[in-house]
This record gives structure tokens, sequence and C-alpha cells, in this order.
């Protein structure tokens, strides 16, 4: 062990101690800890559950370990088990969870998803392969970690996760006595972490967008606009979700602020001139609705990451009255939910409607506990139950329920299984009647995960938010809508929940269960997905495009800097070049020649042409500069490398696109695309020089060597330079075609 790994770990035992956390956890030989002894990260970090994230496994990664045993076979390992990782590994897992909770003060979902689990995933395999501590690692371990961790799963972002950790971890704090090991990660040859998910792998047109991945797909979001604006909910539970889909298409808000919207949601301010007359009257605005909600990943170094700041989004004019009509629906919608949670945190009860020494009966108490209002066989009346789904009145939850009352023959078998599953659960079987006060011990014992969420938020001006002032509140684990086209009598269930991040993200993943599958218009249409958080880079990419200030942009996404809205930005070139505003003389050029223009201004262009452009300019004026454009920038290029603006109307391109072999047109950019052709290029020279220095020595050798490494000198500079400017300033002009002189007349 060495003393920075030492030192870390110390730190992060002192904390624990400090805070009344046991460092020393019974782990099982399978790697488990009891929920009981288990560190409960929400707690922790002072977060309101659900969900509640807890450090409950120490051992391999269960989903890696399938992946890993096949790779083992493949070199003639033996194959590993599920067991407990070695004291360094659980010693590392354990301070990084203390510093990213306690000191990084990081989310607890992050932290178990993000950190904990590709630790586990890194401690895994590098057990299997060479039974290594942290501290001992090799960059041969890393590097067949980070391989399994790709093909675990699909999407590549466990491996990006082991990079991570790898990074920001370990070699951040030189906790490995061979580290640092991203850059040999970073520099991998041939292989991608994760791979692009659409759009071709090189930006050739100027329509190809930058990223395009984190956009969402194109059918899969139209599909989702047509559900959510056409398709009427079959359950309560999709209403919820319908209106919370709206809000991320007009609202461009994280999945996480639309969960923790208020009821009190809406605020309005109205405008007037100094006359005091509607600013309406006199060409102005009259009205403007604000959303109130939320904001997210507003804290800063030393501020808590769980806290709620307030935070004010203005809707667009065309958006109100969508947004009015769905939000104060909802907020009917979930007045009964609302209500009962409110007197369940006053009273501390269960059943806040009845006194504790009334008794209930068992048909009623069974629609409490279940959702379930059908008591009898005969089943509930099709028209009562149509018109429910309709509106989702509780009025008529109130019908149905008398018409179960008195309606004659036998009780449903629903209802009876119900109470033997309860008995076998170690419940006392009931005999008609039961007391409130009783009942309400076993819900408290017997049925944790159905304990309403009582528990008030802290914000960030250091007050606290009730949790039924929230606005999207839903019975919680009613899994009565989910069987048998059942529905749910909100008005009496006693189960009420705060709507989750994760509820939203799993209906809109691909699955038999998920929103595109059952509303889907045709078969594919059932087998889309999409991203919650694509919606907001989309709203983001439409606002930049159609002009609006960045500045404005972020103010809009409540974000602290300009430089993170350009995160999301994922316009195309040619809807970048077309928001900027050209000279007069520049407007009667050709389409292509005004890409030119407008690229040279926005100083992303350089080269020969660019240098001669400016001279003219600023001898002669801008008329004749722009003749000179219109004559000599007639085509613009997009390669694999980066941009050029060099004209080939005549000859192609002498050099096939090597930009990268001196050319002094190329212009270097940020794009990563450009990058990561560049870098694969470099890994296949690489590659070339090794097997070339295998060889026997000899001239063809020597020049093929020489060639070689002059390449990755090149490229090295490409990568080096900023974006818009020149790597080769002084190199040739490739665009020239070489003479080739015959005899010595040719000279």
């Amino acid at each position: 062990m060495n003393d920075a790994f030492a030192a870390y770990v110390a730190a992060a035992r002192t904390l624990a101690v400090e805070r009344n956390i046991p460092w020393e956890l019974p782990v099982e030989c399978d790697g488990f800890i009891d929920k009981q002894a288990a560190w409960d990260l929400t707690a922790m970090a002072g977060a309101v559950p659900p969900p509640t994230a807890r450090l409950s496994d120490l051992g391999g990664d269960r989903n890696t370990i399938e992946v890993l045993n096949r790779r083992l076979a493949e070199s003639g390992r033996p194959a590993v088990a599920k067991g407990a990782l070695s004291r360094g590994w659980q010693d590392l897992i354990k301070a990084a969870t203390i510093q990213q909770i306690l000191v990084s003060r990081n989310t607890p979902a992050h932290v178990n998803s993000q950190v904990i689990r590709p630790l586990r995933v890194l401690g895994t395999c590098v057990q299997a392969l060479s039974g290594a501590e942290p501290w001992a690692m090799t960059a041969d371990d890393v590097r067949f970690a980070r391989s399994v961790a790709i093909a675990a799963q699909a999407s590549g972002k466990l491996g990006e996760l082991v990079e991570s950790v790898v990074k920001y971890i370990l070699d951040a704090r030189h906790l490995c006595n061979r580290g640092p090991f991203h850059q040999l990660l970073r520099d991998e040859k041939g292989e991608r972490t994760r791979p692009v998910k659409r759009g071709p792998q090189i930006r050739r047109r100027l329509g190809e967008r930058k990223n395009e991945e984190r956009l969402p797909e194109l059918r899969a979001l139209w599909e989702l606009v047509r559900i959510v604006f056409t398709e009427h909910p079959r359950t309560f539970s999709d209403a919820l979700r319908f209106a919370q889909i709206k809000l991320l298409i007009l609202c461009g808000l994280r999945v996480g602020e639309v969960c923790s919207i208020p009821a009190d949601w809406k605020r309005v301010r109205d405008y007037v001139d100094v006359d005091g007359r509607d600013a309406g009257t006199v060409g102005g605005v009259s009205r403007t609705l604000m959303l109130r909600h939320f904001a997210e990943k507003q804290w800063g170094r030393d501020e808590n990451s769980v806290l709620l700041y307030q935070a004010f989004q203005h809707v667009p004019t065309l958006f109100e009255p969508i947004i009015e009509e769905t939000l104060d629906g909802i907020v009917k919608l979930t007045a009964p939910l609302r209500a009962r949670l409110r007197s369940q945190a006053e009273t501390g009860r269960h059943f806040p409607e009845f006194g504790e020494d009334e008794f209930i009966s068992l048909f009623d108490l069974y629609v409490r506990l279940s959702g379930n209002p059908q008591i009898r066989a005969a089943g509930l009346p099709e028209d009562l139950t149509r018109e429910y789904r309709q509106r989702f009145d509780v009025a008529v939850l109130g019908k149905i329920a008398e018409q179960q009352d008195r309606s004659p023959g036998a009780f449903a078998q629903p209802f009876y299984s119900y109470w033997n599953r309860l008995a076998e659960a170690g419940w006392p079987k009931f005999a008609g009647r039961v007391r409130v006060c009783e009942i309400e011990n076993l819900v408290t014992e017997h049925l944790p995960t159905k304990l309403s969420d009582t528990l008030p938020f802290p914000l960030g001006d250091g007050k606290f938010l009730r949790a039924d002032e929230l606005l999207f509140l839903c019975p919680k684990r009613a899994i009565v809508e989910t069987r048998n086209d059942g529905i749910c009598d909100v008005s009496r269930y006693f189960a009420v929940g705060r709507v989750t991040p994760h509820d939203l993200m799993i209906h809109l993943a691909p699955s038999d269960k998920g929103i595109f599958a059952r509303y889907g218009e045709t078969a594919e249409d059932r087998r889309l997905g999409l991203n919650t958080h694509a919606l907001r880079h989309l709203q983001n990419t439409e606002l930049f495009r159609l002009g609006i200030a960045d500045a404005m942009i972020t103010k809009r996404f409540n974000r602290r800097t300009v430089a993170q809205s350009y995160e999301y930005d994922h316009r195309s070139l040619a809807e970048d070049l077309a928001a900027i505003d050209l000279p007069p003389a520049a407007r009667e050029l050709p389409e292509k020649a005004q890409t030119v223009a407008a690229m040279i201004q926005a100083g992303k262009a350089s080269g020969p042409i660019v240098d001669t452009f400016k001279r003219i300019q600023l001898e002669f004026g801008d008329e004749r500069a722009f003749e000179f454009l219109a004559a000599e920038a007639d085509g613009f290029h997009a390669t694999p490398y980066g941009h050029c603006i060099n004209s080939f109307t005549i000859d192609p391109c002498p050099k096939h696109l090597q930009c990268f072999d001196g050319c002094n047109h190329l212009v270097a950019t940020d794009i990563q695309r450009h990058r990561r052709n560049l870098e694969q290029t470099r890994a296949a020279m690489a590659r070339a020089v090794d097997e070339i220095e295998g060889r026997r020595p000899g001239i063809g050798r020597d020049n093929q060597l020489r060639h070689a490494e002059a390449m990755i000198a090149s490229i090295n500079k490409v990568l080096g330079t900023t974006d818009g400017q020149r790597p080769f300033p002084e190199g040739a002009d490739r665009s020239a075609p070489i003479r080739k002189m015959r005899t010595l007349l040719d000279v």
C-alpha cells in the first residue's frame, strides 16, 4: 500500500467516525451486507426518500461476471463466482463513498451508479485477472476491466464510468503505484467506449449535426408527441406521465425538476405603461405566465447537492394555454391524494380520517390497502369504469363504491387472496371488522414500502417544502392499475407517493410495459424508446437555431455560465453559419461563398484564400474583397479532419484529403468526430511504426519509418491546434498538383 492510498482511506475513516458512521461492515462471503447494517446513503446526504440508496454490496458485480468469465475462458483461465472483494478494494469503495457524499456532496443516486458500481466492476475484473489490490494495479488490469465493462453494457456507459473513476479518483489522488492510467485509456487503439448511436461517423455535409446522438431520435420524438397530445391516458398514473412529458417537451426542464414542481406552480405578471394603461393596448405584452419550479445543479463548491432551489421559467405565449390546462388539470386530479398526504403528515397516522379506536370493515379496509375498488365477483360496471377513465373524476369513484356495497353476490377472488397473503406474512386473521389503531400498527410493521412519503424537503433558503405541496403525487405501488385492466380508488387508497424520475425514465425506455409499447401506433413504434434528457438538448438547440441570445437561453435553463448552454448546442454547421449577420455586400454572393464569408467572420476559417481576402479587404474595401471571394472560394469542404475552403472545381484534392500531411489549407476544429478520426489515424500509424521497426534495416524500411513518424507528428500538431486556426500556416499548398519532370528541359 502506498502513502497516498493509506492517507485517502484514513481521511475517509476519520470523517466516518466523526459522523457516527460505522466503518467496519458485516460483509457476507458473497459480498452482500445486511440491510440494517448497510450504509444509508440517502440519510448520509441529508436527502429525502424515496428512493433510498444504500451501500449494500461490497462484492463482485453480478452483471459483469458473466462477460468476465467468457473473457477468462478465452485465455484459459478459470471462471469466477460472485464473492466479497478484498479488504483493499472494500476500503477504496467505502472511502470514495464517504468523500463523494460528505465532501463533494454529490447526490446518493450519482454516487451509487457512477462511483460505487464502476469501482466494483473494476475490482471484480482486476481481482479475477491478477488478484492485485487497487494500489498495485497495472495498465493491463485497467485495460482489461474497461474492455469487460464495455462488453457488459451495450450502450458503453459502464466502460465510460470505469474510465471516469480511474481518472478522477485513482489517478487524481495518485492512489496507484503505476498510474496515471487515463491517458493510456484515451489513446486505446481502435476501441470506442461509447459508440455513436445514430448518424455517420464523419461529418461530410453542412446539414449534419455535431454530437447528434444526444438529440432524440426523430421517429421516437414525433411518436411521443402524437401519444401525449392525441391519445387519452388509460390509467391515473399515465395521466400524470403524459403531463410530465408535455413539460419536458415544452419547457426543457430536467426530469427531476419536473417531478418536484409544486402544486402552487403558477405565477402571473401583468404589465402596464407609464400611464397605467394595459401594455397590450399600446403594442406591448399585457401578461406573462411563469412556471415556478425547483432547479437542480444550482449548488456551489460548499453547498449541498440535495437542496432544492426555487426558480421561475417564463412560458412562451404559444405554450401558455397548453401548460395552464395541463397543470391545472393535474392539480385537480391529485387533490384527494394531496389532502390525504397533508393529513397523514400532520397526524403521523396512516388512516387519519378515522379515530384510532374506531372499527373499519374488511371490505372498506381492502380497498384502502390495495387500492382495488372491486369487491364483488361480478366486477365493476362498465359504464362507470368508462366514465371514470374519461376524466378520472373522484365523484365516479364514489358511485363505484356505492354500487359495490349494495350489489349482492359472492366476493371477488382477489379479495380472499389478498387477506390470505397477509395472513401468511404474519397478519392475524380478521373477521368482519378491525380496530383502526391495530391495523395502523400492522401497516407500519409489515408494509414499509407502502408507507406514504411524508418527509419535507430542505430548500436552499433554509426553509422546508412539505411533500403534500408537490404537484405530481401518485398512488404508491398501486399495482392494481397494471393488472387485469383495473383502476385504483385514489379517494380511499392510503399510500401516497411522490413521482420519481426513475418512474418516467423506465416508462420511456424500450420495454414491454413502457409508454411506447402500450400506446404506439405500429409494431415498430411500440419498440421505440427515448432518453428524457434528450428533450432538453433538443429545446436548447432549437432556441439557438431561432437566434435566441445565449444569455437568455442560459437563464431559461437555470445555468450559471453561458458555456454550459453551448454544451447543449447541436446545430448543424449550416444552421450555425446562418445565424451570422453578413455585411450587405456579402449577401449577393453565391451560397457557398456566403458560407465561407460567414466562417471568416466567425473566425472559423483560415488559409491562403482567407489571407488574400483580408489583404484585398484592407487595401481595396469590402466590395472588391467579396468579388474575389465569389470567384475563388466556390467550394467549402468539411473533411474528415477539419475544414478546407480550397477550390476543387477543376481538379480533385491531389492528396486525397490527407489534410493532416502538412497542408496549409487545413483549419482545425473542436468537432469531436474530427478529433476521433485523427486519433484513429494516429493509432493506425503507431501500429505501422511497431510493425516497421520489427523489419530488417534497409533503405525502404527507413523511408517507411520516417514517413509514418512524420505523419504522427503532423497529427499531434493538428490535435494541439485550437478551433479555427491553421496547424500548418507555413506548410505546403497541397492543392497544387505535383508537376512531374520527365527531362531536364522540363525544369
